[in-house]
């Protein structure tokens, strides 16, 4: 295609509604931290409900740039057709913000190809590993984001027979406020209650694991009515490791 078919294509393009481009751009981009942030590696029913209602305000301002291109004497019409809907954006933003975080926190990140994608970050790089090791096995991964008195969590569980307890100690004690079993835990009732929550070993042999309490915090309710903790967990009898973040 030569320059001057080109530059007259473009022209072309810009002769539609350019408020009506603009906001194009931006609910696309939005519609892309929306899924990204929300929907990877949920199920599929859940993923494309997400996906269609980030995306419909981009499809709805594609279709006015469409119109208005066809018909370039009606932009004004456009373009405050355009105005009306940016301004219902900010509350249909809120709703669907609320919507996608409630089906990802019903509906958790399971399957362990997802870690790397979800576990990132200063705080939770502390501890968790930087990728699953490939000597792990029977590996349980679960992620669920935060929602109204749902707190956020993130929780690793595998069996690896190469882990030593010495092993754990160099890399885990020197970071911990706090080391023991869950049972000799005094400090703040109620903080490491769900430590081992959605992993195998829940209210099985919990106190068999030695807890390397990273971070933990609670409120002045007198039971952690609200709360954070980070821990790294060993079972020295069954080679069991747990990681596991909460924030709620």
């Amino acid at each position: 295609m030569s320059k001057l078919k080109m530059k007259t294509k473009i022209k072309k393009v810009f002769k539609c509604e350019k408020l009506t481009l603009v906001m194009c751009i931006i609910t696309i981009l939005i519609g892309i931290g929306i899924y990204t942030d929300t929907a990877i590696g949920i199920p599929i029913k859940e993923n494309l409900i997400i996906f269609f209602i980030s995306f419909f305000p981009f499809l709805i301002f594609l279709l006015i740039a469409k119109l208005s291109y066809k018909s370039p004497s009606k932009n004004k019409k456009y373009r405050t057709i355009t105005i009306i809907l940016s301004l219902i954006l900010i509350f249909y933003y809120f709703v669907i913000m609320f919507l996608s975080i409630f089906l990802a926190a019903i509906n958790p990140v399971t399957n362990p190809k997802y870690y790397n994608y979800y576990v990132k970050g200063e705080k939770l790089e502390k501890v968790f590993p930087s990728k699953i090791p490939n000597e792990a096995k029977n590996i349980n991964f679960y992620y669920a984001p935060g929602i109204l008195q749902g707190g956020t969590m993130y929780s690793l569980y595998y069996v690896n027979n190469n882990m030593t307890k010495e092993m754990f100690d160099k890399k885990y004690k020197s970071k911990a406020i706090w080391i023991g079993k869950i049972d000799e835990y005094k400090d703040k009732e109620g903080l490491l209650t769900g430590v081992f929550s959605y992993t195998p070993s829940y209210n099985k042999n919990e106190n068999d694991y030695t807890i390397y309490l990273i971070e933990g915090r609670c409120d002045n309710s007198g039971y952690c009515n609200h709360g954070s903790f980070l821990i790294a967990a060993f079972n020295e009898k069954t080679s069991e490791v747990v990681f596991c973040s909460q924030d709620w």
